[in-house]
C-alpha cells in the first residue's frame, strides 16, 4: 500500500482503520490469499492493472511494506502465490514466490499450468523450493475457453495425486459463471475433495460468492467434507460472510485478502444479484467513479468491515475471531511445512 498508492489514500485508509477496525482485530494476522510477483514479473504482458494501479512487480519486500501500513502494530504473515496468467512467465515467477519465501514469515504455493506441467517438474519444484501446494486457475486449464473451464481440467489426476501423496494445500479458484451455483462445480468439487483426501482444498473467495444468493443453500453438501476449507478474500458483503460463519465450523475458515488487489481503493457492489466493482480510478472490471463524488478505502478495509459485522452477527468470541486471522492458517502452513519443507520451517 506504501509503494503504490498515494499519500492521501494512505492517510484515509490509516483513519477507517482506527476508528473502526483497530479494536477488533486480534495481533496476529495470517492472509492466506495473497500475489507475488519478481521484478518485471508481468513480461512479455508489461504492467499489471491493479484496480486502476499499475505495478510492474509485487516483490515479497513490497508486501512487506505493505502489510505493515496495512496492518498497523499487527504481526503478519502470509501465503503467498503468483499471478496466474498464461501470458506471463510462470516458470520464473514459481522460481521467485518459491525461492524467496522465507519460511517464517511467508510461505510459498505454486502456480499450476496443466498445459505444460508435468508430474516431474512439479516434483522436482516441491523437492527444490519447499511449495507447500499447488495453485490452479481456469486460464491454465482451458486458455481459449476459459468460461468453460472444469475443474478435473484445472487439476488433472496426476496433480492431485501429487497433492494427496505430499497432502499439499491447493488454492481452489472455482470455474464457469455461474460459480458456486453451479451443480456442476458442487459435484467436481465433492468427488475431488473425497477422491483425493490427503489433499486440503481451499475454497477461495468461498467459491467466489460475491453475494449472498451466490452461496445461501450451497454449502449443505459442502461443509462436511473433512478437506474442505474456505478463504473469503475480496469478500465484502457481510452477509455472506455471516452464512459462512454460520454454515461451516470457524477451525475450516482461513482469513484472505487478495492482496495486492485488495490494496487498492474500491468497494465491491451487488446490484440484482450481480457484483461488480466501483472505483475511483477506471479499471476493466469496475464502474468508475468518474464524476469523483465518493471518498473510498481500500477494498481490504470493505472486506475487514464485512468480516467485523458478520463476526458480531454471528456471535464469533474472540478466540474464535483470533483462529480465524491467524491460528487456522498457520496450523495448516505448518502441518505442511513439517514434511514438505522441515529444514526451512522456523518457530513463529
Amino acid at each position: 500500500m506504501n509503494t503504490w498508492n498515494n499519500s492521501a489514500e494512505r492517510d484515509y485508509n490509516l483513519r477507517v482503520f482506527d476508528e473502526e477496525l483497530n479494536d477488533f482485530l486480534p495481533g496476529k494476522i495470517f492472509d492466506a490469499h495473497v500475489h507475488i510477483a519478481p521484478p518485471d514479473g508481468f513480461l512479455p504482458c508489461g504492467p499489471f492493472d491493479c484496480a486502476g494501479v499499475l505495478l510492474t512487480s509485487y516483490t515479497y519486500d513490497e508486501l512487506a511494506a505493505d502489510l505493515k501500513t496495512a496492518f498497523p502494530n499487527r504481526h503478519t504473515e502470509a501465503l503467498c502465490f503468483g499471478f496466474p496468467n498464461p501470458k506471463y512467465e510462470t516458470a520464473r515467477n514459481n522460481a521467485y514466490v518459491g525461492g524467496s519465501a522465507d519460511f517464517q514469515r511467508f510461505f510459498p504455493l505454486r502456480l499450476l499450468d496443466p498445459q505444460r506441467d508435468t508430474a516431474e517438474a512439479v516434483n522436482a519444484d516441491i523437492e527444490r523450493h519447499g511449495f507447500l501446494g499447488l495453485k490452479p486457475y481456469p486460464d491454465y486449464a482451458r486458455p481459449g475457453d476459459v468460461a468453460n473451464a472444469e475443474i478435473p481440467e484445472m487439476l488433472p489426476d496426476w496433480a492431485m495425486a501429487i497433492a494427496h501423496e505430499r497432502r499439499l494445500l491447493v488454492m481452489l479458484h472455482i470455474p464457469r459463471p455461474k460459480r458456486l451455483e453451479d451443480p456442476l462445480n458442487r459435484r467436481q468439487l465433492r468427488a475431488l475433495c473425497t477422491r483425493w483426501p490427503g489433499a486440503k482444498i481451499i475454497l477461495a473467495h468461498v467459491g467466489r460468492a460475491y453475494y449472498l444468493r451466490g452461496v445461501t443453500g450451497l454449502l449443505d453438501d459442502l461443509r462436511e467434507l473433512p478437506n474442505l476449507y474456505y478463504d473469503p478474500a475480496m469478500v465484502q458483503n457481510w452477509e455472506v460472510i455471516a452464512y459462512l460463519f454460520r454454515k461451516v465450523p470457524v477451525a475450516k475458515i482461513l482469513f484472505g485478502t487478495d492482496i495486492p488487489i485488495a490494496l487498492a481503493q474500491g468497494k465491491a457492489v451487488e446490484i440484482n444479484h450481480q457484483y461488480t466493482y466501483v472505483t475511483p480510478r477506471p479499471w476493466a472490471l469496475s464502474l468508475c467513479d468518474e464524476k469523483r463524488k465518493l471518498q473510498f478505502t481500500s477494498f481490504l478495509n470493505e472486506e475487514l468491515r464485512a468480516i467485523k459485522q458478520a463476526a458480531d452477527a454471528a456471535k464469533l468470541s474472540r478466540a474464535e475471531v483470533a483462529a480465524f486471522f491467524y491460528d487456522n492458517a498457520r496450523a495448516l502452513v505448518d502441518e505442511v511445512a513439517a514434511r514438505v519443507a522441515p529444514h526451512r520451517l522456523k518457530s513463529p
